[in-house]
């Protein structure tokens, strides 16, 4: 599978027009929110009222919504009809004083891939997410953190037309953040790809990265009054003549040279990781030299493959980071809802009975579903004590889990990852600490190494190996006693 460089100009270029004539205020409320002022904020869907991105709730009254090239205007109630959780939008538009509130002036989406799933997804040892390809493009699909529409993690097949959304990771794959399941491979099946254009012949064909894409009279160019040209970025949408050929009926270049000004939020997922002063994010150059980071503790981890947002101005190309945040996380919570305090923004989880709860902090960036009821939004007051609920987040400066995503369902199994806080035992009995919360291990647990593959000697291996601050995984499959099925360490 062929590596895919996607820079966020496109998308960002689309939505520059909107700002044309709008002067930029200069406020910058970065610690509460998005960006302050006037810029382009790039992120997913986390919810609605009008709609929510990067932890802003924009006002979209009147806003120019572009859907995959479909042109509508927002009343300020519909977005919820036309967009979707999951999906990576960019917002044009002004952001108040306040960080957490603002204007829209456009939103646009378009999604990453659509296509045909090449392959039966092949899951990785944890069962939390699927690989599979899509033309020559690799999707990771998250069991627990992408949005599905029309499918499920478990429905996940070949032959599939899906519709992806997401962030290119540093090895090339696409991290889905939605898929959209538009029904089986057909003849009126309609396939989108974007890519650079080789190998044009001149006359009716060209490649992007391993498949070959046809025109012919009826195909209709938009801004490319000259035809295609080897080292465009392009993308085609048309129909399969075959599993590598698409027959194009629209083809639309998707690259702009744009100079931008005023403030960008942008997340996404880091790559090219050379230092603080010297890394990628959806292929924008990025200087965090001088940013300030939440959690504090992200300044001496940030890496390669982290999902994080970053907020501050262009400088010749280049996005000077005022501040980066992470997106992504390293604490996993499966358990019952204790109790919730909506206005607090917080909940209690339980996830070994008589340990001491786990507290949860959600705010604007969370994006919540509701899986069991499938009533799709959730919040905070939809919970209800005893309700089961998956949880990916990470850890506060300050000690509350920080949730970025969390999911109403039934569960087969609670768990909990983060780093350890204390372990001892041994092949026949003893016990796990991590967050404060203890789960007992015995003769019958699982013990795997960071490879999922089980250590010979059980217990006695991984107690003598288990450190303060690993990162381990403890399980108690369902009905939940209380003492761990499987523990395993986690990278």
């Amino acid at each position: 599978m062929r590596k895919v460089h996607k820079s966020i100009l496109p998308a960002i270029a689309l939505a520059t027009v909107a700002l044309t004539g709008i002067s930029c205020n200069g406020g910058n409320q970065l610690a509460g929110g998005g960006i302050g002022g006037t810029g382009i904020t790039t992120g997913t869907v986390t919810g609605f009222g009008s709609i929510f991105v990067n932890g802003v709730e924009f006002d979209t009254t009147g806003a120019t919504r572009v859907v995959d090239e479909m042109e509508s205007v927002s009343t300020g109630s519909d977005d919820a009809t036309v967009l979707g959780q999951g999906m990576v939008v960019t917002v044009a538009g002004s952001v108040n004083a306040d960080g957490v509130t603002g204007s829209a002036l456009s939103v646009s989406y378009d999604e990453m891939v659509e296509g045909p799933v090449g392959n039966t997804p092949v899951e990785n040892a944890d069962m939390t997410a699927k690989t599979f390809g899509i033309f020559d493009l690799n999707v990771v699909a998250n069991r627990n953190t992408t949005v599905y529409v029309n499918t499920d993690y478990p429905s996940l097949g070949m032959d599939r037309v899906l519709e992806v959304s997401g962030f290119i990771d540093a090895d090339g794959n696409l991290q889905a953040t939605r898929i959209v399941d538009h029904g089986v491979i057909g003849p009126a099946s309609v396939v989108q790809l974007k890519g650079t254009v080789s190998l044009f012949n001149g006359v009716d064909s060209f490649m992007l990265g391993g498949i070959t894409v046809g025109f012919d009279g009826n195909t209709v160019f938009r801004d490319l009054p000259g035809g295609p040209v080897n080292g465009q970025y392009v993308e085609a949408v048309g129909s399969l003549a075959s599993a590598t050929v698409i027959q194009a009926t629209i083809i639309e270049m998707k690259q702009a040279n744009v100079t931008l000004t005023g403030e960008v939020s942008l997340e996404g997922i880091v790559s090219a990781f050379h230092s603080a002063a010297d890394f990628l994010v959806n292929g924008q150059p990025v200087d965090a030299s001088a940013a300030t980071f939440v959690p504090a503790q992200l300044a001496n981890s940030v890496a390669d493959n982290q999902r994080v947002e970053v907020e501050g101005q262009i400088s010749a190309g280049v996005l000077i980071a005022s501040q980066v945040a992470q997106r992504g996380g390293n604490v996993d919570i499966s358990g019952r809802v204790v109790s919730t305090s909506p206005v607090a923004g917080t909940l209690q989880v339980e996830v070994v009975s008589g340990q001491p709860l786990l507290t949860v902090s959600v705010d604007s960036r969370t994006q919540m579903e509701d899986e069991q009821y499938h009533q799709g939004a959730l919040t905070l007051a939809d919970l209800n004590a005893g309700d089961e609920v998956v949880i990916e987040g990470y850890l506060d400066s300050n000690g509350p889990v920080i949730a970025r995503h969390l999911e109403r369902s039934a569960l087969d199994k609670y768990e909990l990852k983060g780093p350890v806080d204390m372990a001892s035992g041994n092949a026949l009995s003893g016990s796990v600490t991590i967050l404060g919360v203890t789960m007992p291990t015995s003769d019958t647990t699982g013990f795997d190494d960071i490879d999922n593959q089980p250590y010979a000697n059980g217990g006695d291996d991984f107690y003598s190996l288990v450190m303060p601050g690993d990162l381990v995984k403890v399980e108690d499959n369902v009905p939940v006693d209380g003492i761990a099925d499987e523990v395993e360490f986690e990278r």
